[in-house]
């Protein structure tokens, strides 16, 4: 691997080069396999974690490509060992490939897991065993296969410093052993496209915690590559942190001197003039950029985020009148009737059971006035509700009209919970139901209005219609 660039330019560089690899994303390459597992293999029942879920994630993905691939199959007793979300992840993919009995093995304490607390809770609804204090010194081989692993008791000093007590050993038996401490970078070849950069024992550039800057002045590195980052969020701070000091770098070469405190240079270009704004049924959208009427758009506070953010327009959470208000119930995600297996690639279907708003109209209604007022050209679209009344939805159209709404979006289509109150789609499966709400609306409001209806071909009585 060679890197031949040239960048000229008011910077001066002949070269520089900013790594930032994010976990999950481009996360390092070898597992970090200790010394007694070295030459093990999967016949043999040994896996690291990078031999392990990758298989499990392509099965779990079969009914959806044409690789067909399946599951490892694991019986009998698996020992996972790390206290990270990767190795939450092996264990209780372990009991889903058939598992018996799966424990968690790990050196420290609980107090020191480095997994969300969500992973190691999933772990124990599922029966997952957790040793902790323990680690590995010997594999322990039957008939060329895995039968067990060895450990020896671990003790923390009062200076903080972990020691294993070679007096304190336990055994386990174990049908296969799933290694999950980490990862590496130790491919030579990527190892020597690095030099002349100083790397650490790990292959990874050494680098200073602070600016993010390597051996060589001209090299900064983040996430993953830099072994600092042990999430997705840490990595990207990584890069916002190295921009700083890359900035402070290039204006040292010129004989700027920089302020400290952090405040990058702002810039404007072409592509900040280009108009992306589109117009539809008299409304002039700045962006194509919107939110549904979903979870992200609950409250208008989270809307107003969002147009902080740069969205250009939002639909409100579906809300009705004060007679038709609901109480959701949690969790709102709920296996599928036709999902088939309980747990693993077989679970085939979710149901989202969440119901329109909990909020009133007079909340939305006020909510939305404050949107208009502090933000004139995004779009506020008012998403409502109501039975097969034409008085309610004359009375609803108003308030959401008044309100400032730019339009109106009549749920005809969900939620699927309601269905017994005669509202949603037990109105939207009807045509004629339909037709009326919307001559309704028509007679009622002078904005535009979208109705989002379920077009069920059953309810059709000559055929499917579009």
């Amino acid at each position: 691997m060679e890197f031949n660039c040239n960048i000229k330019g008011c910077w001066g560089l002949t070269f520089w080069i900013v790594y930032v690899l994010e976990k999950g994303l481009s996360s390092l390459p070898q597992a970090n396999k200790a010394k007694i597992f070295q030459g093990l293999t999967v016949d043999q029942g040994f896996y690291t974690s990078k031999d392990f879920l990758p298989l499990v994630a392509k099965a779990s993905k079969a009914g959806m490509c044409s690789c067909k691939s399946q599951l490892p199959e694991l019986r009998g007793v698996v020992i996972v060992l790390g206290a990270g979300d990767t190795a939450f992840d092996c264990a209780t993919s372990a009991l889903r490939c058939g598992a018996r009995r799966v424990f968690v093995v790990f050196r420290k304490g609980f107090t020191n897991i480095r997994a969300v607390p969500e992973e190691m809770e999933l772990a124990k609804e599922e029966k997952c065993e957790f040793l902790p204090f323990l680690f590995p010194r010997e594999v322990i081989m039957k008939n060329g296969r895995v039968a067990g692993l060895q450990f020896c008791r671990t003790e923390q000093t009062e200076r903080g410093d972990w020691l294993e007590d070679e007096d304190q050993i336990v055994r386990l038996k174990a049908d296969y052993i799933i290694s999950a401490f980490g990862s590496m970078l130790t491919d030579p070849q990527i190892q020597d496209a690095m030099a002349p950069i100083k790397l650490n024992r790990w292959g990874t550039p050494d680098l200073d915690p602070e600016t993010m800057q390597s051996s060589e002045p001209w090299v900064f590195a983040g996430g993953d590559i830099a072994g600092l980052a042990n999430t997705t969020v840490e990595s990207v701070n990584d890069g916002k942190q190295a921009s700083w000091h890359i900035h402070k770098y290039l204006q040292s070469l010129h004989s700027q001197t920089v302020d400290s405190t952090p405040a990058l240079p702002l810039f404007n270009c072409a592509i900040d003039m280009v108009d992306i704004s589109v117009e539809m049924c008299g409304i002039t959208f700045p962006n194509p950029f919107g939110l549904a009427s979903a979870p992200p758009t609950t409250s208008t506070a989270m809307i107003r985020r969002a147009f902080q953010q740069g969205w250009g327009f939002a639909l409100t959470k579906t809300f009705g009148l004060d007679k038709d208000l609901v109480t959701n119930v949690s969790p709102r995600i709920v296996r599928g009737t036709t999902s088939g297996h309980v747990f693993g690639p077989g679970q085939g279907s979710f149901l989202n059971i969440e119901l329109i708003s909990e909020k009133t109209a007079a909340y939305w209604c006020q909510g939305v006035k404050e949107l208009k007022t502090d933000f004139p050209k995004n779009i506020v679209i008012s998403s409502i509700m109501c039975g097969y009344n034409k008085a309610d939805w004359v009375e609803l159209t108003k308030m959401a009209e008044d309100s400032g709404a730019d339009a109106l979006e009549l749920n005809l289509s969900c939620p699927h919970g309601m269905g017994e109150r005669g509202m949603g789609l037990a109105c939207g499966q009807d045509p004629v139901m339909v037709m009326n709400i919307c001559r309704w609306v028509r007679q009622t409001a002078k904005i535009p209005f979208f109705a989002n209806h379920c077009h069920q071909h059953s309810v059709w009585n000559d055929g499917p219609k579009s």
